[in-house]
């Protein structure tokens, strides 16, 4: 009997850090029986993430990469639409909208392509006005646009209620690999304590936030000495620095830089309590990477996170930008380790329940082979 032929899915995300990256490698790890055949075509004004290169290198995954100036680029978008149609594709994924024009013009011109399907990534209240042009050039070029939440999905309802079909609208949470991101059998608490946060270190993660609630703990310091670890890089670096340094705080944060994948989990598994400080999220990945690694958590209450987080169960929920808020609600995790114990067991058991790859991977299935 003949096998049957797969479908090959082309993936177009984003070459540096960020979300996109992180589902795609979740879907590939997913695809145990190899169902599918993906390749990647990373673009942007970062050079691809030598991680995601030794991944694909690993799973045998082809690449490209289409670089992007800042600003208008038109001769990105023309870069684009001939890397589409020299992969020949089935199926389209764009992780954001950006790509639609270049996806459906491929589609128009090469017979192998079915689907265009674009999973929309950015919070509704963060878009800029480029951003709202690209999700709705996206519901006019796409057979199907995937919404992380239905919260989102009925936001962008009632804003673009004049391009929205349900018929072509579908709500996937993403997923993690909760074989790599899991629960240490015991951690016991050390001296210092271990604090942090991992994104990228940009405006609309709230690091300046994370950092005034650290200096208010560490001035009213009663308790075991205290580090805050702070993953990821970005534009804000320098700022984040200086400002430690102005709060005198400087000998206590540590910026760990990048993390790879292995690298991310041990930091994850050194903490003592997760904080998520932003201004919004679509879905954040690294919350779910931290409730799957069983961390009690203290979060910013905006979308994105408290639909994620319920206040007081799975982890604590502050208002956005309050300093004070934040510091108190990590001292009392600090100095109350029974609830500490509880809001990580129950990060861990609603992770385990609801974010699985594997899940992800069967809802977009059906897209895929319908």
């Amino acid at each position: 009997m003949l096998e049957k032929e797969k479908i090959k899915i082309l993936h177009v995300l984003y070459s540096g850090l960020g979300g996109h990256g992180n589902v795609f490698f979740s879907m590939l790890d997913a695809d145990t029986k190899n169902d599918f055949v993906f390749e990647a075509l990373f673009n942007g004004v970062e050079p691809v993430r030598a991680e995601y290169i030794e991944r694909c290198a690993k799973k045998n995954i082809a690449w490209c990469y289409v670089p992007k100036k800042p600003g208008l680029h038109i001769g990105y978008y023309f870069k684009l639409y001939r890397q589409i149609k020299k992969s020949k594709p089935q199926v389209i994924f764009l992780h954001g909208g950006a790509a639609a024009i270049p996806a459906r013009l491929a589609k128009i011109t090469t017979g192998s392509i079915k689907k265009i399907i674009v999973r929309e990534t950015q919070a509704n209240h963060l878009k800029t006005k480029i951003d709202w042009v690209y999700l709705a050039t996206a519901m006019l070029m796409a057979d199907k646009l995937v919404y992380l939440s239905n919260g989102y999905k009925m936001e962008v309802k009632r804003k673009l209620s004049f391009l929205y079909s349900e018929k072509r609208t579908a709500v996937i949470p993403n997923g993690i690999n909760l074989d790599t991101f899991t629960m240490m059998p015991m951690h016991t608490r050390q001296s210092p304590l271990v604090l942090g946060m991992q994104s990228r270190l940009i405006a609309i993660k709230d690091h300046i936030t994370l950092l005034h609630a650290f200096a208010r703990l560490v001035e009213k310091q009663t308790g075991p000495a205290l580090q805050l670890l702070i993953a990821g890089d970005g534009a804000y670096k320098e700022t984040l620095g200086q400002l430690a340094h102005t709060l005198n705080i400087s000998d206590k944060v540590v910026f760990t830089g990048m993390l790879e994948e292995p690298e991310l989990v041990d930091f994850l598994h050194k903490l003592d309590i997760y904080i998520h400080a932003s201004l919004g999220e679509t879905m954040s990945t690294a919350i779910m990477q931290a409730m799957a690694c069983g961390k009690p958590i203290v979060a910013s209450d905006v979308m994105g996170i408290h639909n994620m987080i319920e206040n007081g169960v799975t982890g604590i929920l502050v208002p956005v930008k309050d300093a004070g808020r934040m510091a108190d609600a990590i001292a009392l995790l600090i100095n109350d380790s029974t609830l500490s114990n509880k809001l990580a067991l129950n990060a861990f058991n609603f992770a385990t329940a609801n974010y699985s790859n594997g899940k992800m991977l069967e809802n977009y299935k059906m897209l895929f082979t319908d």
